[in-house]
């Protein structure tokens, strides 16, 4: 199944029957619920995708696709290193370079937006999925996370201020419960990933 954020609504597409789903009737539908919840927020959809693989394909051709990458760091407190954005709690992430590995990505992203140096990969975390406008262009974005951690404390962060990014900071379980409140859908789904894994 995949789980398509727009703004603050969300779109599921999948193969499974479920009930109040719609059926998959064809690309325009997709595009016209889309075009419908970057105008106006609404409650989620499920779309019902008997050949799902085919339907995606479809579905994702309809943009412009960007490729971005992005980490959940974790310092040996088990503190989450979130940043503060544009009036939102948000995980550091960026567009990919061309030719970069997914990963390379993600550890510089973290190390530019919130000044942690060399984070290191110790997991695979779900990968989200959103659309904006942009210049009169639907944009998807496909952002691959990955659980991080850090071996010694880093208390010097730099929140990376040319990105708007107003605060980084060492976020405790009750503080992450708390900025969940506000954050973005498909951050939400990689904190609520995230306190599984730890739970495990």
């Amino acid at each position: 199944m995949y789980k398509v954020f727009i703004k603050d609504s969300l779109i599921l597409i999948g193969d499974e029957p479920r009930s109040k789903a719609i059926d998959f009737l064809g690309e325009a539908q997709l595009l016209n619920l889309v075009r419908s919840r970057l105008e106006e927020p609404s409650e989620p959809v499920y779309i019902f995708a008997r050949n799902l693989k085919e339907v995606w394909a479809r579905f994702k051709s309809n943009f412009k696709l960007i490729e971005a990458a992005g980490g959940a760091v974790l310092n040996p407190d088990q503190e989450l290193l979130m940043i503060y954005r544009l009036g939102k709690w948000d995980l550091p992430k960026g567009k990919i370079e061309f030719g970069e590995p997914k990963e390379m990505a993600a550890v510089r992203e973290v190390e530019e937006e919130t000044g942690v140096p060399r984070p290191n990969i110790i997991g695979v975390l779900p990968t989200t999925y959103h659309i904006y406008e942009l210049n009169g262009a639907l944009i998807l974005k496909r952002t691959y996370w990955y659980l991080m951690q850090i071996a010694n404390g880093f208390d010097f962060l730099v929140p990376q201020l040319e990105e708007d990014i107003l605060d980084a900071s060492w976020c405790d379980k009750k503080e992450i419960k708390e900025n969940r409140k506000n954050t973005y859908g498909n951050i939400a789904i990689v904190l609520d990933a995230l306190a599984e894994e730890l739970e495990s």
